[in-house]
């Protein structure tokens, strides 16, 4: 089927690997390395060059090479990839999706050391009878194995091994056993001198090595247009002879192209063997040559020594007053380093001193303004209720209290304006705490604020236990914040709900409003310190930014979580969680 062009402006890529050397596998710093990872990260950088497409790669490990298979036949999942130097088979291709091939497939029957080389199917049988096969459940290796059984009407024995071993390392180590494996990984271990003997029969060419896919992938268009792509192909090329060499993986590619598969494989293992044995001779010579290198230099080495004591005695006396003086100039070093080390420490509890000071200015700065606003909310009341029987003398106190209180606000506003709320630190109470009290008092003293804007304040208790242990403050402090900037951002006659729902060992607090809701650039930011965001106060109302990142700070001190739910334009729901 095809593959969707349309993506989010960032993925994710769910890769499912196990170990297969030299294709996929982690080093010891737990970065990914091999073949598959290298082109990965070229398809990134493809994606978001000619494609327009940021995604992320995910690497997760599988149990075994059997669970990746599992993986991509059951998931829906259209972003997960199977990534572990998978052969396209028509029994795989029932259940899931290929790219391209990147690498030709040709894998070769191997048997251990000592074992001859047969040449009819008659010696293969009468070899095998008295040997077992090696390999890896539900791999390539196991289905060439059971037809091996069935062409030569042999029911031999087959030894698992985990799949993080390698087959060709499995034969090596045993005696009287045989197995197959790929061609690149058997070259490899001939060039590396190893000893496991190839048979010339059943030499199998494959589909190819590719990348597993579900069947309603998302990517294997992008993916295929990625290894035609005139700017990257040559890049591929790299990687692949990077870890295979280049002229190994130029030979594999001809090799797939003809049809003397054997003969030509076995030219380039004599070619490699030659080669072997020409680096170890030459190793040989160079070894020869440093031992007689080594004899003349030891010879010369001892005149110098002879030389150089002579010289050590005489020099001998002004060393140790050298010693003398350099010991002093150390004691002088370390008495200085000490010194600054000091100031330097006296310098940063002076910076962390002033800093914690100044967070605490801000903190009740911004405290202050929800008691200030009432103030100044019950005296423009007052004012408004002012008849003429009032004393002149209570009418100027009056006035007076309500120029102080916005005097004392714009002041607050402009501590708040200096500079970001940075990280202090808060003493946690642990104490007993009514939430209906907690909720009413909150209620109580927003009502006012709300009935000008004609919103209706509900408040919905718990119906079961309704006494936490945590801190009064705080809490009240928290839902006061959430409460303000639902009325403050709400329009005229709508409605917000503060409500509690209680669990066995927590309690859910939730603050809805019908306000213009949250974007969801604004979702990213919602809780950062001095967040200007899209909604905006609905009655000329302050906002500096703060309440939300106050709100999760002293969430995270009560040991809780804070959320938020809402869709751009239809209101928005806060979620506080604490336990009981």
């Amino acid at each position: 089927m095809a593959s969707p062009l349309k993506h989010d402006a960032y993925d994710t890529l769910d890769l499912y690997w196990f170990t297969s050397r030299p294709f996929v596998y982690e080093n010891e710093a737990g970065e990914m390395e091999g073949i598959e990872p290298d082109m990965l990260r070229s398809f990134q950088r493809y994606l978001e060059k000619e494609e327009n497409i940021s995604v992320t790669l995910n690497w997760v490990k599988a149990n075994d090479f059997s669970h990746i298979l599992e993986i991509i036949k059951g998931t829906d999942d259209p972003d997960a990839i199977g990534v572990s130097a998978l052969s396209i088979t028509d029994e795989r291709k029932e259940y899931a999706s290929f790219v391209d091939p990147y690498l030709p497939d040709i894998t070769v029957l191997i048997s251990s050391k000592g074992t001859p080389i047969v040449r009819s199917f008659e010696e293969l049988y009468e070899m095998m009878r008295s040997m077992d096969a090696v390999t890896i459940r539900d791999t390539k290796y196991e289905m060439l194995l059971n037809n091996l059984r069935k062409q030569i009407g042999l029911n031999f024995d087959i030894i698992y091994i985990e799949s993080e071993q390698n087959v060709i390392e499995g034969v090596a180590s045993r005696t009287d056993c045989f197995g197959f494996i790929d061609l690149p990984v058997y070259l490899l271990q001939v060039e590396s001198g190893g000893e496991v003997v190839r048979q010339n029969f059943f030499t199998v060419k494959g589909q190819g090595y590719s990348y597993m896919m579900p069947v309603n992938n998302n990517w294997k268009d992008h993916f295929n247009r990625f290894l035609v792509h005139v700017d990257y192909r040559d890049e591929i090329s790299d990687i692949i002879s990077g870890y295979l060499g280049e002229e190994l993986y130029g030979f594999i590619d001809d090799l797939y192209r003809g049809e003397a598969l054997g003969t030509s494989i076995l030219t380039k293992e004599k070619e490699m063997q030659l080669e072997l044995l020409k680096n170890v001779n030459f190793r040989l010579e160079q070894e020869q040559t440093v031992r007689k290198i080594l004899i003349v230099s030891t010879s010369i080495a001892v005149l110098f020594l002879v030389a150089i004591g002579y010289l050590y005695y005489r020099n001998q006396k002004a060393t140790n007053l050298l010693l003398g003086q350099k010991g002093q100039i150390e004691v002088q070093q370390q008495d200085i380093q000490q010194k600054n080390e000091q100031l330097m420490n006296r310098n940063a509890q002076l910076v962390a001193l002033n800093e914690e000071k100044n967070n605490l200015v801000r903190i009740l700065a911004h405290d202050i303004r929800s008691p200030l606003s009432q103030i100044i909310m019950v005296t423009d009341i007052l004012n408004q209720k002012i008849d003429d029987n009032l004393p002149e003398t209570d009418v100027k106190l009056l006035n007076q209290v309500t120029a102080s209180a916005e005097r004392i606000n714009k002041m607050v506003t402009k501590i708040l304006d200096v500079d970001g709320l940075e990280e202090n630190r808060v003493k946690v109470m642990n104490e007993r705490v009514d939430i209906r009290d907690v909720m009413k008092d909150v209620a109580q003293r927003y009502r006012p604020i709300a009935a000008k804007k004609n919103i209706d304040l509900s408040v919905e208790f718990c119906d079961d236990h309704y006494m936490i242990r945590t801190d009064h403050l705080l809490l009240l402090l928290v839902l006061e914040n959430l409460v303000s900037n639902a009325v403050k951002f709400s329009d005229q006659d709508t409605s917000v709900e503060l409500r509690a729902q209680c669990e066995y060992d927590s309690v859910l607090f939730k603050v809805s409003d019908e306000g213009p809701g949250f974007s969801e650039n604004d979702k990213k930011k919602l809780f950062n310190r001095f967040q200007k965001l899209t909604a905006k106060p609905t009655a000329g109302e302050t906002s500096t930014g703060l309440g939300l990142s106050i709100v999760k700070k002293y969430v995270q001190d009560l040991g809780g979580k804070v959320w938020v739910e809402s869709e751009f334009g239809k209101g928005s729901t806060f979620f506080v969680k604490l336990s009981a």
